[in-house]
């Protein structure tokens, strides 16, 4: 089925419970560790990227888009700046960069001052997420349950090293979540980019060490693209790379829940 639509909505309707300031704290999300650094966009000042996530407590509810978050103890990303010459400076930035959420638990729009990308010079400028990451969502006064210390500390450490050998054990999808990242992340969010820039998108973003199952993932979720531009679903090829993206997210989701609570 084209999406696989009614699955996609089933798999939020377990997950999705409302959210309003006087309600609980949102869930705590895992970074999925960048196999390639992912490439940011600056305008006015601010340069941005999504970050693939995953929900990491099935029991809290999910964040509303544009939920302020932190990043967990242990947490580390790197910004790397290509100058116009090839030569390549690096900077440890997690400190320095704004998170929130995006698109509910299935990505995390980060920001940087571009003052601070400068620093490195002029150039292409890309972010690394390192292995075991995780943001905390920001404390809001009233929540009548908060995230506890001890909570904090399970999720963003036994658990998610749970978590993590999930995405492991099923490689391929996570590594195509990670390439339709990047392919979004090359695309403007103010794009208009239609069916035309498919195939220079491709070739710009997937390997051609990319096979197996990575590969069907990919294919799949373009081919799908192109109808659905080509028929008008959609409005933009953004958007709907965007959907496949966290149409796996959600997958490796279920995959980390599974990890989490064997047995259940």
């Amino acid at each position: 089925m084209r999406f696989k639509t009614l699955a996609f909505l089933a798999t939020l309707s377990l997950t999705v419970i409302a959210l309003s300031p006087a309600q609980a704290a949102p869930q705590i999300l895992g970074l999925i560790a960048s196999a390639t650094p992912m490439p940011m966009t600056c305008a006015d000042g601010t340069c941005t990227a999504e970050i693939s996530s995953v929900c990491l407590q099935q029991h809290r509810p999910t964040p509303f888009t544009g939920t302020v978050y932190r990043p967990a103890k242990g947490t580390h990303i790197t910004l790397t700046v290509t100058r116009p010459n090839g030569v390549e400076r690096r900077l440890p930035v997690v400190a320095a960069l704004s998170f929130t959420s995006l698109r509910q638990f299935s990505a995390v729009k980060v920001s940087l001052p571009e003052a601070t990308v400068r620093q490195l010079g002029d150039g292409v400028a890309k972010l690394s997420v390192g292995p075991m990451a995780s943001v905390i969502p920001v404390a809001v006064a009233g929540d009548p349950n908060p995230l506890s210390a001890a909570e904090i500390a399970r999720y963003t450490g036994p658990l998610r090293a749970m978590a993590e050998r999930a995405f492991e054990r099923d490689s391929a999808r996570v590594n195509a979540t990670r390439i339709l990242n990047r392919m979004v992340n090359r695309l403007p969010a103010d794009s208009n980019a239609g069916i035309e820039e498919v195939g220079a998108l491709w070739r710009l973003t997937v390997s051609k060490n990319v096979t197996g199952e990575t590969q069907k993932f990919l294919t799949h979720a373009v081919n799908d693209c192109r109808e659905t531009l080509r028929t008008g679903v959609m409005s933009n090829l953004r958007s709907c790379l965007s959907y496949h993206h966290d149409y796996l997210s959600g997958e490796n989701t279920n995959n980390a829940w599974r990890a989490m609570n064997p047995g259940s």
